[in-house]
């Protein structure tokens, strides 16, 4: 019998996990490995297969602590089925090439998840922007004011991040989903299998060519966690600017997503930012356990970067899926306080960069020379304790400026200064309709191919399940 200890913090735990978030791949594996058997003729392997669709259909057993975990545990149930066929299944197979098919089937059903996720925000952030482009807010750097540009251009700004971001995803999906089965222990076998099918079964793109390395890496968790974690650290600045637009009432959430105060009745927290923004910081964390695991341990099969990290992924999952999820309800009805927010573009110094573009193109002069008079005009301003609104030519003449009223007032217009900017990428709302557009077009292309994908791994399962010829 296994020690108390052993039983309660390793064997149970791991039936636990594996009942509730492994069992249909593990029927999976061990479907495709009976039908390539059988197609290698294989005694009583298609025998094993039928089973396998029987059993698949059956409730499966609670934890039993005489049998070790879930494979020895349906294993035994195809013994007191059929020996024959239970034989054959365990025919070129090993727990270690079989739980990392498993796992790497499982993760690659996490990743489309997690990328579905991701692209449902950035459909959300299209849709927002798509209603922003003309909406003048002042966008920072350094903490302080810097220039106008649009809500929809940092919305833009954002989405093209995320696009980034799900590449990434589908990118990594191509290390993933690749076939550890037939590399048995370690060494394959000399029985004469066909690795080929069975990764095809499994709609693997190919088998891992060294059979070592199928049982030993780790490579493609890491690179799992470095996925989510620059997913995470990008959405995490994103609700950075929610929350301190939030703080000065220039966005606000619907009232499902906001929680008041016992004892301040004006309260509208924006408590799903919050949170969201916490889920993004656990997920950050939780990899950096992912790495450790795999950290300073033997090129082999091992328990740590095997079993013992699977709960480990499957909470970077959780918390990165509630983030996106509560970031995504919060982007899909704010209110946007465009009044104030152009109020702070038109009253501030933001606009200024175009008052000295206007210098240059009116006398001639150089952007650096321009660029000084401007500092010293608001030099003088900011010693007089006035604000750049209240000044007028004779303030641009004692500065060298030699501009007219109405030169002054188109320089100092926010909208003004957003519509000039006609650089491919800039805000302007004529260039930012085309980026978006084309932001669209990506979008739908990305979608595309992640739906291919979803049918291509839908339908190896029903193949395996006996529900697809």
């Amino acid at each position: 019998m296994w020690h108390e200890t052993y039983l309660r913090t390793v064997l149970e735990p791991d039936y636990a996990y594996a009942s509730e978030h492994l069992l249909p791949h593990l029927f999976d594996a061990l479907s495709a490995h009976t039908l390539m058997l059988s197609a290698q003729h294989v005694p009583h392997a298609g025998e094993a297969t039928a089973l396998l669709r029987q059993l698949r259909t059956e409730p499966f057993p609670s934890y039993d602590p005489r049998i070790e975990d879930v494979f020895f545990t349906l294993d035994r149930r195809v013994a007191a089925l059929n020996p024959d066929a239970a034989g054959a299944m365990r025919t070129a197979l090993s727990r270690n090439d079989l739980d990392m098919t498993i796992y790497r089937l499982s993760a690659r059903r996490r990743l489309l998840r997690a990328a579905q996720r991701l692209l449902t925000l950035r459909e959300t952030l299209l849709h927002l922007a798509g209603r922003e482009v003309e909406t003048v807010m002042v966008a920072y750097t350094h903490h302080q004011p810097a220039q106008p540009i649009t809500f929809a251009h940092y919305l833009g700004g954002m989405e093209n991040v995320l696009a980034r971001d799900a590449t990434r995803m589908l990118s990594a999906l191509e290390r993933v989903n690749l076939s550890p089965m037939g590399a048995v222990a370690l060494g394959g076998t000399s029985f004469p299998i066909d690795r080929d099918l069975t990764a095809r079964l499994l709609a693997f793109d190919r088998p891992i060519e060294n059979t070592y390395d199928a049982v030993s890496a780790s490579d493609w968790q890491v690179e799992l966690a470095s996925v989510i974690t620059i997913a995470s650290t990008t959405l995490s600045r994103f609700v950075h600017d929610l929350l301190h637009w939030a703080s000065r009432n220039l966005i606000s959430l619907e009232d499902g997503l906001v929680q008041g105060s016992s004892v301040m009745p004006q309260k509208r927290n924006p408590v799903a930012l919050e949170h969201a923004r916490t889920k993004f910081s656990k997920a950050i964390g939780v990899t950096q356990g992912i790495v450790l695991s795999a950290h300073n341990v033997p090129f082999g099969d091992i328990n740590d970067p095997g079993p013992d990290m699977q709960p480990t992924l499957h909470a970077m999952w959780q918390d990165f899926r509630e983030g996106v999820e509560l970031l995504t309800a919060s982007l899909s009805a704010p209110h946007l306080n465009r009044e104030k927010w152009l109020r702070e573009a038109r009253q501030g110094e933001s606009a200024v960069t175009e008052l000295a573009d206007t210098i240059t193109r009116a006398e001639g002069c150089g952007f650096r020379d321009a660029h000084a008079r401007v500092q010293a005009l608001l030099g003088t301003l900011h010693r007089e304790g006035r604000t750049l609104a209240s000044a007028d030519v004779r303030d641009l003449a004692a500065a060298g400026i030699h501009l007219s009223e109405g030169d002054l007032d188109r320089a100092l217009d926010p909208a003004a200064f957003v519509a000039g900017r006609m650089t491919y990428g800039g805000p302007a709302p004529e260039v930012m309709r085309r980026s978006l557009t084309h932001a669209e077009d990506r979008l739908a292309a990305d979608w595309d191919a992640h739906q291919r994908l979803t049918r291509r791994f839908d339908d190896a399962r029903l193949h395996l399940q006996g529900a697809l010829p």
